[in-house]
């Protein structure tokens, strides 16, 4: 079971990069390569963060 620091961590994480994203986009667009990989990145966090909350 995940500690609750890793849950807290994690949900920072997404909101981190979330915003690194969007601000990617805004600013290069959303098929520029940055804007692509931290998308990409997001979508793996968010499926760590489906599995550590579904627990």
């Amino acid at each position: 079971m995940p500690t609750i620091l890793k849950k807290v961590n994690t949900k920072k994480n997404v909101e981190t990069l979330r915003t690194a994203m969007i601000k990617s986009g805004t600013e290069n667009g959303l098929n520029h390569p940055t804007t692509i990989k931290l998308s990409q990145n997001l979508d793996k966090l968010l499926n760590e963060y489906t599995l550590i909350f579904s627990n």
